[in-house]
């Protein structure tokens, strides 16, 4: 199955490339377009507007092949999600570079002159565009390094969220409280970074619940294991655990702790326990 394009895409195509055949077919226009005058400027419009079909076509082809690869093929295969948004920037990245530099190529104009300009103007404008270039650079090492994938939850520079995207500028975070922010790459490498997804012992959430200590606290251990085990996001190996850390004169503290099966459910998971936790409590009488 093909990424399905939309009825005004499809006329709009047609529209562009048309023009672009009847251009090259017709030496009189093609003649009249390459010789327009402003002033004692020739602008050569043809070149132009046929660099820019290019640069439209081939744009759409890797928008056309990202859907492809994202809705249909990838999703397919064993790789997680944070991989498969990897693959489908560095298609995006790839199909600018080309586009960029063969819409360059059909205005005639030399790569080595560009190369020549480059050089001569990087010393003025090299701290102007020093931060974009440094933040490009760092979004392709973060990409291609998989420090952090899409859907990894991490910790930047004291904020914990969800990685949503990684663009060419920035990163974006969703944080617990589903704000989303842009963090600029650069930033993401040069600052503390910890990434939850992979370590293993964040996968544990742990609970405390302090009760009266004249409390039937057997029955409540019992209850509470109950709570856990039944639990679906919770995973039954390593088993979970539920210990009494600590007492004093008038009451009992239990620690839960038990491993899950998505860290991304770490919040939501917690939440509902505690709900769950609060209504056996009250039919217990113990709040």
């Amino acid at each position: 199955m093909i990424a399905k394009i939309s009825f005004l895409e499809k006329i709009f195509f047609i529209i562009l490339i048309g023009s672009a055949l009847l251009i090259e077919l017709s030496p009189s226009l093609q003649s009249l377009l390459t010789t327009v005058q402003v002033g004692n400027v020739t602008i050569p419009l043809a070149p132009i507007y046929f660099s820019l079909v290019v640069f439209i076509i081939i744009m759409f082809l890797t928008r056309l092949t990202q859907k492809l690869l994202k809705n249909h093929l990838l999703i397919k295969t064993d790789l997680n999600s944070g991989t498969q948004a990897t693959i489908v920037s560095i298609v995006g990245y790839i199909g600018l570079t080309i586009a960029v530099l063969w819409s360059i190529s059909e205005l005639g104009i030399n790569l080595k002159n560009i190369t020549v300009v480059a050089g001569a103007l990087s010393v003025g404008i090299g701290f102007g565009l020093q931060n974009v270039v440094n933040n490009f650079i760092s979004g392709m090492i973060l990409l291609f390094g998989k420090a952090i994938q899409v859907n990894d939850r991490v910790i930047i520079n004291g904020k914990e969220g969800i990685v949503r995207k990684i663009n060419i500028r920035s990163t974006e975070l969703e944080t617990t409280n589903g704000v989303r922010i842009l963090i600029p790459n650069a930033s993401v490498l040069n600052t503390d970074l910890t990434n939850l997804s992979t370590q293993q012992e964040t996968n544990i959430i742990s609970l405390k619940v302090s009760v009266p200590l004249a409390s039937n606290v057997i029955k409540l251990q019992k209850q509470l294991t109950k709570i856990l085990t039944s639990e679906n996001r919770i995973a039954l190996e390593p088993t979970p655990h539920i210990l009494a850390t600590e007492i004093s004169v008038n009451s009992i503290t239990f620690e839960l702790s038990a491993f899950i099966k998505d860290i991304q459910l770490k919040d939501v998971l917690l939440s509902d326990l505690r709900l769950k936790i609060a209504e056996e409590l009250k039919r217990e009488k113990l709040i």
